[in-house]
Parts: C-alpha cells; sequence; structure tokens
C-alpha cells in the first residue's frame, strides 16, 4: 500500500482563521485597562488599537468638590422643622375705630388681655449651600377675659365708664417668610472621628416679609341701653432685614441669636423690631430639643380720627420644642 502522505496547512488561511477568532474575541471580550480592539484602517487593513476603560461611575464614591459650588459649600438640600409650644401673651396698648371721635388709648392689662398663655409656634426651613428659607409662625388666641374698668374710657363705639364690666377677647397669628444667604461661615479644628468641626461661627444676612393678623373684641357689660360690643379685624404686612449669627459646638450644640427691623411707612403703618436668642442640643443626628427666647415690638395704625386703629405692643415669651432635621 502506497504511503499515505502527510497533511499539509496552509500557512495564510491559518493566520486568517486566527486573525477572525481573534477579532471576535477582542469583541466579546469587556474592555480593561489594558484592553484592545480591532478595526481597519482607511486601505482595508486590520489593526488594534488600545481603548479606554468604561467604569461605572454609579458605584464609585462622589470625588471631592463633587457635591460643592464654586465657592466650596456643599450642594445637598436640608430640611428642618422645629414643632414649638410658646409661653407667650400681648403687651401695650390699643386704640379702636368705630366712635363719633378718635378712641381711647386702652392698656391691655386693663381690659385683663396681657396675660402669658401656652400656644404652639412653628419654624420650617429648606437650605441648600449657602442659601436658607423659613416660615415661622406664632399663634395666639384668648376669650371671656372678664375686668372691672379702673378708668373712662372709648373703645370705637363703645362709652365705658369707671367700674363697669367688660368682656374682652382677643386673637393674633404672625408669619415670618425670611430668606437668607450666609455671608461668613468660619470652621475651626476638625473633627478627628466623624464630619464636622469643633466650632463654627456662620452669619446669614436675612430679607423677608412679616404678616399680622388679628383682632379684638371688648364688650361692655354694663352700659347705657344693655351690653355693646366692638370688634375690630386688621392685616399688616411689612418688609424686614436682619441679620442671623449662629455658633455651633462639636456640631450637637447650637446657640442662634438673630435680629431684624420691619418698616411699612405707608396707608398701613407698620414698623416691629425683632430679636430672638435659642439654644439646641442634638442627642441623636436628626433630632434635637430646644429651648429659647424671642420679642416681637411694633407699632402698628391706619386709618385716622375716629376711624384710627392703632396698637403700640409687642409679644415676647419663652418657647420650648424639638427640631427634625433631615
Amino acid at each position: 500500500m502506497p504511503a499515505t502522505p502527510a497533511p499539509t496547512f496552509c500557512a495564510p488561511a491559518m493566520l486568517a482563521a486566527m486573525a477572525v477568532l481573534g477579532t471576535v474575541a477582542c469583541w466579546m471580550a469587556p474592555s480593561s485597562a489594558t484592553g484592545q480592539a480591532a478595526t481597519r484602517d482607511d486601505g482595508g487593513r486590520l489593526a488594534f488599537v488600545h481603548e479606554r476603560p468604561q467604569v461605572d461611575t454609579t458605584t464609585l464614591p462622589p470625588a471631592p468638590g463633587a457635591n460643592e459650588d464654586d465657592d466650596g459649600t456643599r450642594t445637598e438640600w436640608h430640611f428642618q422643622f422645629e414643632p414649638q409650644v410658646r409661653f407667650t401673651g400681648p403687651g401695650g396698648e390699643i386704640r379702636l375705630p368705630g366712635g363719633a371721635t378718635s378712641g381711647t388709648r386702652i392698656e391691655l392689662e386693663d381690659i385683663n388681655l396681657d396675660s402669658p398663655r401656652l400656644f404652639p409656634g412653628f419654624d420650617a426651613s429648606i437650605r441648600r449651600g449657602p442659601w436658607r428659607f423659613n416660615v415661622i409662625g406664632l399663634f395666639y388666641d384668648t376669650d371671656g377675659r372678664g375686668a372691672i374698668a379702673t378708668e373712662d374710657a372709648t373703645a370705637g363705639a363703645v362709652v365705658i365708664n369707671e367700674g363697669d364690666r367688660t368682656v374682652a377677647s382677643h386673637s393674633y397669628t404672625q408669619l415670618d417668610f425670611r430668606l437668607a444667604r450666609t455671608v461668613s461661615d468660619i470652621a475651626i479644628s476638625p473633627l478627628s472621628r466623624r464630619t464636622g468641626h469643633r466650632v463654627r461661627l456662620r452669619t446669614d444676612a436675612e430679607v423677608g416679609v412679616r404678616v399680622y393678623d388679628l383682632e379684638f373684641a371688648i364688650t361692655n357689660e354694663d352700659a347705657v341701653g344693655g351690653p355693646a360690643t366692638v370688634v375690630v379685624d386688621e392685616v399688616f404686612i411689612e418688609p424686614h432685614a436682619g441679620v442671623k449669627a449662629g455658633f455651633n459646638i462639636v456640631e450637637d450644640v447650637t446657640i442662634d441669636l438673630y435680629t431684624n427691623f420691619g418698616l411699612f411707612p405707608f396707608e398701613r403703618q407698620a414698623f416691629s423690631w425683632d430679636i430672638g436668642v435659642g439654644f439646641q442640643w442634638r442627642p441623636v443626628d436628626h433630632v434635637g430639643v430646644q429651648i429659647g427666647y424671642r420679642s416681637t415690638i411694633f407699632l402698628l395704625q391706619t386709618g385716622s380720627g375716629a376711624d384710627e386703629f392703632e396698637w403700640a405692643g409687642s409679644y415676647q415669651g419663652l418657647y420650648a420644642g424639638l427640631a427634625v432635621r433631615f
């Protein structure tokens, strides 16, 4: 039997097959830091080029500064809600409209409306970077406060003589809308085991609008011809501007001090000075307790002559509550 010739291989065909397999393998294989990809040049010749690795950035931690504005302040949103209980009451003197002539000024103490009581309040704020917006609310309501007149007075069309029995009611809502921007943020001594600083002093410039919604009702039980009542319901709005300073210690204790002045010099005139101080302690990251004092002194006036309403008064008192931040 003749010998079977040994098989022979075509070198060009083998090289072509290997090139095809290599091309398919490179196309299917994931890229790496040293990966290559096959392509063809303008002349149709097969070539290999280096590819830049494709990285899933969603699984990586943010790079330094990625969550910061150009000035280095962080851009996350922060919300804080502070439900409060306030021990406060009205003060000052009022002049009520509705009579034949301008009414006399009546001290709230004389009609038993100056007693402080516990009423709810709140402070809700949102901050992003150096900007902050918050709404502060104060509410007060009291009815059926009896007193004996110590001197003659005129409340609108109601004439009150010394010794007459009076019954007074009062409701009050004050809302402050504030827009603030941080103008100074000084951090001292970073903490070694967590984020934050041992001491931080932040100063914010504030502008905003203050709204007063109030009502007075006074009844003379001993008026000639039977009980007589005067009711006044007024709303005042004024712009205000001020500053707030926050002193933070080890990121857990905060002391806040703010003051602002409001003025609206036109038909429904309003002028005010608002000042407050607060202390807050956060035993856990998102919840804190607080106590403080707030005073709003104001002059509210509208109309003239027999139609004049005027209240030169204040709301002052302590508050306490929680601070929930997230």
